[in-house]
């Protein structure tokens, strides 16, 4: 929880114009903001259950060399607001993410039939 409050927190101050000083020794140019989303409806594969699911996230096309800060949410046109873990990220790379998601009712059915889609935003280090 604490890492998503300071990334929020980062970009916050990044789009009102402060410095933040970087803790890394890479150069500050390397460091890029990345978003993304699922297609709705799509990708969703059923969790062991039967009922609830799980979605691989990409996010290859932005080209980061190490694991990104990022923070996700799940999106709809019905029901996502019942939904729980659309914002735990799960097995993070630089190259992709899993979430779990779970509904009363089952959120393997509403993710597709009410085009759930996860989205995304990434900040991390291209060079």
């Amino acid at each position: 929880m604490f890492y998503k409050v300071a990334i929020l927190c980062a970009l916050l101050a990044i789009t009102s114009g402060y410095q933040i000083k970087s803790q890394h020794k890479k150069h500050d140019a390397c460091l890029v903001t990345c978003a993304g989303w699922t297609e709705p409806g799509k990708g969703f594969l059923k969790y062991s259950d039967g009922k609830n699911s799980y979605i691989d996230v990409s996010m290859a096309h932005c080209g980061f060399i190490d694991t990104p800060a990022i923070v996700s949410t799940l999106h709809g046109s019905s029901s996502h607001w019942q939904a729980t873990g659309g914002s735990a990220i799960y097995t993070p790379t630089r190259d992709s993410f899993r979430t779990y998601l779970y509904h009363s009712s089952g959120s393997y059915a509403l993710a597709v039939s009410k085009a759930w889609s996860i989205q995304y935003i990434a900040v991390g280090y291209v060079c």
